[in-house]
């Protein structure tokens, strides 16, 4: 028999009429063993051999509770302008997400020696977003303008004693007078277009400029257009992928960014689908969630503690009181109470992941040890009313151990203050809640300073200088001292940390501030919240570890993407 009669019909007739029943069953039956083993190893070596990777494509619709006041970022000081910054502007660094530093606009940048000169050379592919290239020119500009009293910018104080020189187009030197340990943080700043700012005047700048509201800057996403109604409130910004952005073309073509009025709103727009990500909520808020989500949550480098104001109260001024009052917490419950356990207890002024930070000198939970420190400073509860009392001079009469604590309205610090005075009552201390709303603080309390108490939070930065909160040149207001607290060696330790160019010895004076202040007393340190953000479960963001703001969560949005592919492993593969 020739081979090529194989290939003909009258063959397979033939043989497929030798075939019994049986063998025909048989035969079928190999045919689709054959079959499904050839497609299971395609789909094996498909799957063995590609990737899931990112793609262009998609929309993301965000929302903010509240209003923009300006998109230009020498001006912006709240999150929300602050966001919209970021997705706009670009800084020479940023953060990283992890904790440390990242290059941005800069390629590199060396500190001397004796930390006066910082030499920072710029990328030379970075365009603005009418095409303008990005030059030394638009840095050294940006500087001068935020140190313009004229321009009154926030960031005035932060640049005062900055000089800024251009090498060449792509080379700058900044001069400080005095060294500063945190000046990587100034160069965060996100800087501004000479070309479209230069000729309007400084005194212009903030209010009468369009491009406060429809910028132009060099980062990851376009101003397209806003929509505003007729009372002139802003119902949403959108902004377009930059095509020429140095890092790459982000994944997302489209981000809109909404404004609602009131959290409520906005939790009812993230549950009937009309936004994709919703940033900053509190574990009490995502129980509202009723639609499937992805959840991410981050640390910020911030605390929330009771400032003790001794110059105000006089109890308050006894060391020994405000030992008592902290050994006679328990956070861990608190937080428990408060925050279903989404949260970290604080001890101090330093989060217990910082360097210089020391396990050793956490206040216990003792409510024994801390009626004890009373019993022994001649505190007596003389009258049986459950408060305690004592002369503070010498024949005055005895003065109860009460005071006022100032509480923000918002629902977690209103149960931790209702927390606290369980707690206190139990040692004889009698603590007035009294809850105020924003305009109140700001006017009658943080400006003055009138309060025996106040339940605040601080953000410290992740490389933390204390200076704004503990020197005793920050007591008043705008100063961030809220326990007026002064101490001479504390005062000194933080001058030189500001100075000092050496990380070790820093860290050394770091920790004796940090134990002076322990051992001082002048705040309860209660804990530090997580932050959640939720997103609808197509979107893929790089889950954050560690971030100085809550609008630093877009240090890498480019990355952040909707849509994916398959390409075969080991290749090129393109957006």
């Amino acid at each position: 028999m020739k081979f090529k009669y194989v290939f003909k019909k009258e063959f397979w007739q033939n043989f497929w009429n030798s075939l019994s029943k049986i063998e025909k069953k048989i035969f079928w039956s190999a045919i689709a063993i054959i079959f499904t083993s050839v497609i299971g190893y395609a789909i094996n070596w498909y799957f063995a051999n590609t990737m899931i990777v990112p793609k262009e494509g998609g929309i993301i619709r965000e929302g903010y509770i509240g209003q923009p006041t300006t998109l230009n970022p020498i001006f912006a000081a709240n999150e929300i302008d602050q966001g919209l910054c970021n997705l706009v502007y670009s800084s020479l660094l940023k953060n990283d997400g992890k904790g440390g530093v990242a290059l941005d606009l800069a390629d590199s940048y060396e500190k001397s020696e004796d930390g006066h000169h910082w030499v920072v050379k710029l990328r030379k592919d970075v365009f603005w977003h009418d095409g303008t290239p990005f030059t030394a020119d638009d840095v050294i500009f940006t500087i001068s303008t935020i140190q313009n009293s004229e321009t009154n910018s926030p960031y005035r104080l932060a640049w005062q004693a900055v000089t800024v020189t251009k090498i060449s187009d792509y080379t700058l030197v900044f001069d400080l007078k005095n060294p500063y340990a945190f000046f990587e943080e100034n160069l965060k700043q996100k800087i501004i277009p000479k070309h479209i700012f230069g000729d309007i005047p400084l005194t212009n700048i903030k209010n009468l400029s369009q491009y406060n509201f429809e910028p132009i800057g060099t980062g990851p996403f376009v101003y397209e257009k806003f929509d505003a109604d007729k009372k002139g409130y802003i119902n949403y910004y959108t902004f377009i992928a930059n095509p020429k952005y140095y890092n790459g073309r982000p994944y997302i073509n489209n981000y809109i960014i909404k404004f609602y009025k009131s959290e409520s709103e906005m939790i009812r727009a993230f549950n009937y689908h009309q936004l994709d990500l919703v940033n900053f909520l509190s574990a009490e808020t995502i129980s509202k969630i009723d639609r499937s989500y992805k959840l991410y949550s981050y640390i910020l480098p911030q605390y929330f503690a009771v400032f003790l104001n001794s110059n105000i109260s006089k109890v308050l001024a006894d060391r020994n009181v405000r030992y008592a009052l902290n050994y006679a917490i328990d956070r861990q419950t608190i937080i428990k109470e408060v925050f279903n356990d989404l949260a970290e207890p604080v001890e101090g002024p330093l989060l217990k992941w910082m360097r210089a930070y020391d396990s050793n000198l956490d206040y216990e939970y003792s409510v024994e040890k801390a009626k004890a420190i009373l019993e022994k400073d001649g505190w007596q509860d003389s009258d049986a009313d459950g408060i305690l009392e004592k002369s503070l001079n010498n024949g005055e009469t005895p003065t109860p151990l009460k005071f006022t604590l100032i509480t923000p309205s918002s629902n977690f610090l209103i149960k931790t203050a209702s927390l606290l005075k369980k707690y206190w009552k139990e040692i004889g201390v009698d603590v007035e809640i009294k809850i105020v709303d924003a305009k109140e603080l700001q006017e009658n309390y943080l400006t003055t300073r009138l309060y025996d108490a106040l339940i605040y939070g601080n953000i410290i930065n992740l490389n933390p200088d204390l200076f704004p909160f503990w020197h005793s040149s920050q007591k008043f207001y705008p100063g961030l001292n809220l326990a007026l607290y002064e101490n001479g060696a504390v005062d000194k330790l933080l001058e030189n940390i500001r100075l000092s160019s050496d990380r070790n010895s820093s860290d050394k004076d770091l920790a004796k501030v940090y134990s002076f202040i322990i051992s001082d007393a002048p705040a309860v340190f209660l804990y530090n919240p997580k932050i959640f953000l939720i997103a609808t479960p197509s979107l893929h963001i790089e889950n954050l570890v560690r971030v100085n703001s809550s609008q630093e969560r877009y240090f890498n949005v480019y990355q952040w993407y909707l849509k994916t592919k398959r390409v075969v492993k080991n290749s090129n593969p393109v957006k």
